[in-house]
């Protein structure tokens, strides 16, 4: 099978009653850690153990609002305030802001995506969530413009961890975008 594309990364905050778009997906890496332990017995392998105990994840998308950037790291938001241009004299208004502080905590919560799937030439579309997730704070970049233009995104990791139930994800096999983008937007509370 061949994966094309990436869309609609989601995430719900734990204890959220809705969750909401990051941004417009670009790139999705999925590192997964498992255990790697050996038991002897006997001059020999007895047992192993390969398990999933979490996966690490990097995602970049197209812009990462101030208020999503908050929502995700744990962050304090401050939406714009318009100035009022007919007081005398006039005031000038704030813009939107984000304070990060030493004592902020990313909030655990669930994160979704999909891909188109192709396999024998039938297109179909997979959906991921991974059910406990938390994000870290992403590294600031940039560069000067040159004589050619290059865009710079934001990637932002985390570490995608088992729930209480011991599920790191879930992931479905679906005949139509618009199947694929509900199953997301029913695991987001996204209405």
């Amino acid at each position: 099978m061949a994966h094309i594309g990436l869309k609609y990364p989601v995430f719900l905050p734990n204890g959220a009653e809705a969750g909401f778009v990051i941004g417009k997906a670009i790139n999705y890496t999925g590192t997964p850690s498992n255990a790697d332990v050996t038991l002897y017995a006997d001059d020999g392998i007895a047992e192993t153990d390969k398990s999933i105990t979490n996966e690490g994840l990097s995602l970049e998308a197209d812009d990462i609002s101030l208020k999503v950037y908050a929502d995700l790291l744990g962050h304090t938001h401050v939406d714009a305030v318009e100035g009022d241009s007919s007081a005398t004299p006039p005031t000038a208004g704030t813009p939107e802001s984000v304070s990060v502080s030493i004592d902020d905590i990313a909030p655990f919560g669930g994160l979704g995506f999909y891909r188109r799937r192709k396999k024998n030439g039938i297109l179909s579309f997979d959906a991921i969530w991974l059910h406990k997730v938390q994000f870290a704070e992403p590294t600031t970049n940039g560069a000067t413009k040159a004589d050619t233009v290059t865009f710079q995104t934001r990637t932002i990791e985390g570490t995608a961890y088992p729930d209480d139930s011991g599920v790191v994800k879930e992931e479905a096999i679906f005949t139509t975008e618009a199947a694929a983008k509900a199953w997301l937007d029913d695991k987001a509370s996204i209405s």
